[in-house]
């Protein structure tokens, strides 16, 4: 299960870390959207906010890319807990207003990959606690 997670983290975050997708990601989001009929406005997002998408993209790869190869306990503990706080970022960022609702499925993922990890603690071996 930790390693499946990682796996999907690592599509995803992928598409932030490569510069050009983040636009697409972006872009099929706001389609979602405007789908849906939430008539969120959509921005252009400055150079900067594409590089920190492009920053955070890549250190979730190489996030992932560690679970990956270390499915220790600590480490998936460590995600599962920061999957709480990336779904309490972006739930923010719904209510706060501007950022369209189409996150609220990026929540739902975070919260069950969080209650999956917790899960998959119970059922590693207590030796993959260190190298």
């Amino acid at each position: 299960m930790a390693r499946a997670a990682a796996g999907f983290d690592l599509v995803a975050t992928g598409l932030l870390a490569v510069p050009g997708l983040e636009r697409r990601l972006v872009d099929a989001l706001m389609q979602i959207d405007a789908a849906l009929g939430l008539a969120t406005p959509a921005v252009s997002l400055p150079a900067l906010a594409l590089f920190f998408a492009n920053l955070a993209g890549a250190l979730g790869v190489l996030w992932a890319l560690v679970r990956l190869a270390w499915p220790w306990r600590q480490l998936v503990r460590a995600d599962a807990i920061g999957r709480c706080a990336v779904a309490a970022l972006i739930g923010w960022s719904i209510r706060r207003g501007g950022v369209t609702p189409v996150l609220w499925a990026f929540v739902a993922t975070e919260l069950v990959g969080a209650i999956a990890q917790a899960w998959a603690l119970r059922h590693l071996p207590r030796a993959t606690t260190r190298p």
